[in-house]
């Protein structure tokens, strides 16, 4: 898995129900734990999931950044670095105000 050994401090990994097969076993296996975030039963319409905010803030936010819009980048190291100086502009520009 790309993440192994990069980021020691994780312990639980925050996913919605199309993640619940194969990705929960694999996640399992290397010692963190999964948390599905699911609709109350008998909801209907739009409910907000737990923790899923800050990904879809996060996506937004690539949006403003036109190299991300597209992945187009050749290996996934690179794409890694994109998504980093993506996210150490924004904080700079949050940081600058």
């Amino acid at each position: 898995m790309l993440i192994e050994g990069k980021v020691p401090r994780l312990e639980v990994i925050a996913a919605d129900a199309g993640y619940k097969l194969n990705f929960i076993e694999h996640v399992e296996a290397n010692g963190w734990r999964v948390e599905i975030a699911q609709k109350p039963e008998g909801s209907r319409g739009f409910v907000p999931e737990k923790n899923r905010w800050p990904v879809e803030r996060s996506f937004g936010w690539f949006n403003f950044r036109r190299r991300l819009f597209r992945d187009v980048e050749k290996s996934v190291e690179s794409s890694e670095a994109m998504l980093q100086l993506a996210f150490i502009s924004i904080i700079i520009n949050r940081l600058a105000k």
